[in-house]
């Protein structure tokens, strides 16, 4: 799902656009490119989102509109990028040092991350927790259930209850 439209992109780098303020096949980037990105960054964005439990694409409507801000702003600096200014500049050295999808990737999800409590505070639906897939799973490939390998008085312990007399 994208979270925002070449609109968005064109109220926030107007000189790139045409002179009805909108991108199209003869603006640099073009139109058709812009939404690619704005496809591309939605798509890291849910893939982030996912990673972290959350329900993607997210529908909830007090948290759609940091994503568009996200995306809107992210796809906007590629623009300028593109046009040879700004933070994604081939010339920047970020860029050089770690590649543009790289940095955009860190760029995103960092800001994600840092953001997770108080998404899910905001509405956000998760189906899973972080913690649920460390070290532990229910079920093997043929849905037999596992077992934990540890168990209590496993190794030949006690546990005394010093309340109790």
């Amino acid at each position: 799902m994208a979270y925002c439209t070449s609109a968005d992109i064109t109220a926030l780098t107007p000189r790139y656009a045409n002179n009805a303020n909108e991108f199209d096949a003869a603006t640099n980037p073009t139109k058709t490119r812009v939404d690619g990105y704005i496809d591309n960054v939605s798509a890291i964005a849910d893939g982030c989102l996912a990673s972290l439990g959350f329900d993607i694409p997210v529908t909830a409507v007090t948290v759609l509109p940091i994503l568009e801000q996200l995306v809107s702003e992210t796809v906007a600096v590629i623009v300028e990028g593109i046009r040879g200014t700004g933070r994604y500049a081939p010339n920047s050295k970020a860029i050089q040092a770690r590649g543009l999808n790289n940095l955009i990737y860190q760029d995103v999800c960092g800001l994600l991350t840092d953001m997770a409590f108080g998404l899910e505070a905001m509405g956000a639906t998760k189906d899973s927790d972080e913690a649920e897939g460390i070290g532990y799973r229910k079920y093997d490939q043929a849905g037999n259930e596992i077992h934990p390998i540890f168990q209590r008085k496993g190794f030949g312990n006690r546990f005394d209850n010093w309340d109790t007399d």
